[in-house]
């Protein structure tokens, strides 16, 4: 459109009086070019059409302003410069071909009078001298022109790039920006279902604080447990202000071997949270100081609260208050102890007595022989009992202790089958023992025979005549490879319920297959070997279905080797 303008306007100056027209033939082709192209260029659709045919139109207006200038005198014309629009355009157009056109085009426009103008020399030289001098002068330009406009171009695309990568880093922002937002609300949400959860417990109380142990949530468990209001506590008080100082610095010693009192709080609050801290939850016995002053002991467990927000990591606390059940504890094992040790020196003496009955010179008769075999008998059993309460009084108050030596595991086990083949007998149950030959391990013989005892005589116990009873003792690889060595115990007998496999083994508890069958026993064998089994670093493993059978079996660390230091006896 510029060019066109420009060309009408030239037209338009024609007009004028002192302006001479040579031929107007010439100009009347040149406008009519013009005409066709501005038409054409408005028409046809040169975007569907292949890059090199964009190079028409100029060629056109190009051709037009030779016409042009050679119908209003040639060289004298003053409507070359027009020429100038179509070379600009062919210059600003990608690569370097629009400059070799354009110099071409300015070659041609300025070798036109050559063909349709005068034969002067001197005027033909003149030509000639344009004709040359012309094309190299728009060939510097249109270069110069291609240049910047590659620039500017690639200026513009990269501002392009960047206004559309701007556009989809807002568009993610704004993504980013609603997920956020449903994220926070999420958590929201989440937090304050959790601490309407808090709110419902009312018999545990659940504290949590953050990192330096200031509390920011006080359920009302906590309120009934500690007499405390929460207003009272929250962002006022730490987690330590809570417990007995005392036993914060003792337990402070324990795990950093520092003695002495500590006055940071720092430091205390170490001392509750360490386990935590290393990844490893500890659950134990606190003692809690209430509001009023006294003391009282709970269950605690502390977590670490951890979180993508560093301002909301912290600790996570929760405490069952256990005085009585405790309270319980002491005066059971007290109850259990001081029975035992009453009960065992009757017992022993009446065991004394009926030795000293045998060995009386008089002959004793076959009636009198029968009823000191069943006092003996009652009074061994009696024994047994109390010696159990006393193991278990030891095991609840720590003092349960195990004698090692290197032992072949198998010779403990075939022991104690030798010892049950008269019961099994008795109860119309098979006995079958498989061994392998040897089994080492570092134990206490005395305390594995008691262990396996007990397992064969639950097994017979529980299994109805007819019955099958095994005991394998084998190796065995750990999940890591480690050497282990397995006794393991099974019966076709009653079997347990899968909810009640838990409580085996629990002092005095029995299970209701037992209770309904009104079989004799007081719940402390199980007890008993899961203390001896995990005083050697083992595990009991139980497996049971209701009147199909069940199967006990000890895992304990083994060790290479085959010499034996030790035997049971």
């Amino acid at each position: 459109m510029p060019f066109t303008v420009l060309y009408v306007i030239a037209l338009l100056t024609l007009l004028l009086p002192a302006i001479a027209v040579p031929d107007p033939g010439l100009v009347a082709i040149g406008a009519v070019l013009v005409g066709l192209e501005t038409a054409a260029a408005f028409a046809l659709p040169w975007r569907r059409w292949p890059d090199w045919t964009l190079y028409v139109p100029p060629l056109v207006q190009m051709l037009a302003v030779g016409f042009l200038r050679v119908g209003t005198g040639g060289p004298a014309s003053p409507f070359a410069l027009i020429m100038v629009l179509p070379v600009v355009d062919l210059a600003a157009r990608r690569g370097r071909r629009g400059v070799a056109v354009a110099a071409i085009g300015a070659a041609g426009i300025i070798a036109i009078p050559l063909v349709l103008g005068t034969t002067d020399t001197m005027i033909t030289t003149i030509l000639v001298v344009r004709a040359v001098f012309v094309p190299l002068v728009v060939l510097v330009v249109a270069y110069t022109v291609n240049g910047l406009t590659e620039r500017l171009r690639a200026r513009t695309e990269t501002l392009a790039t960047l206004r559309r990568m701007q556009d989809a880093l807002l568009e993610r922002m704004r993504a980013d920006a609603v997920e956020l937002a449903r994220v926070a609300a999420d958590r929201r949400a989440s937090r304050d279902m959790l601490l309407s959860v808090f709110d419902a417990v009312t018999e545990q109380a659940i504290i949590a604080a953050d990192e330096d142990g200031l509390v920011d949530v006080f359920n009302p468990g906590a309120e009934k447990l500690l007499g405390y209001a929460r207003a009272d506590v929250v962002g006022l008080m730490r987690l330590t202000d809570l417990h007995l100082r005392a036993e914060l610095v003792a337990r402070r010693a324990e795990l950093f071997h520092e003695d002495g009192e500590v006055d940071n709080p720092r430091f205390l609050l170490e001392a509750l949270v360490a386990p935590a801290l290393a990844g490893r939850p500890e659950v134990r016995d606190w003692t809690y100081v209430r509001r009023d002053g006294s003391p009282i002991t709970v269950r605690l467990a502390v977590t670490r609260r951890a979180d993508t927000d560093p301002r909301s990591a912290g600790y996570v606390v929760v405490a069952a208050d256990v005085t009585a059940e405790r309270e319980t504890d002491r005066l059971k094992e007290r109850f259990v102890s001081l029975v035992s040790h009453e009960l065992r020196t009757p017992i022993a003496s009446v065991l004394g007595y009926v030795e000293l009955l045998r060995d009386e010179s008089d002959p004793l008769t076959a009636e009198q022989v029968g009823y000191l075999d069943v006092i003996e008998r009652n009074a061994r059993h009696q024994l047994r009992l109390v010696g159990d309460l006393l193991l278990t009084a030891q095991v609840r108050a720590g003092r349960f202790a195990v004698q090692r030596a290197r032992i072949d595991l198998g010779d403990v086990v075939r022991a104690s089958v030798q010892t049950a083949v008269p019961a099994a007998q008795a109860a119309g149950v098979e006995l079958e023992a498989h061994t392998d030959p040897v089994v080492m391990i570092d134990g206490d013989a005395g305390r594995l025979a008691q262990a396996v005892d007990n397992l064969l005589s639950n097994a017979i116990k529980f299994t109805p005549s007819g019955g099958t009873v095994t005991v394998a003792v084998r190796r065995a690889r750990g999940p890591i490879g480690q050497q282990q060595a397995e006794v393991q115990v099974t019966d076709t007998g009653i079997g347990i319920p899968p909810d009640e496999v838990t409580h085996l083994t629990e002092d005095f508890y029995r299970a209701s297959t037992a209770t309904r069958r009104a079989l004799p026993g007081f719940g402390l064998g199980l007890a008993i070997t899961h203390a001896i089994v995990t005083g050697h670093g083992g595990r009991l493993e139980v497996t049971s279905r209701v009147d199909e059978g069940t199967t006990f079996t000890m895992v304990l660390p083994a060790v290479t080797g085959s010499v034996r230091t030790s035997a049971p006896s």
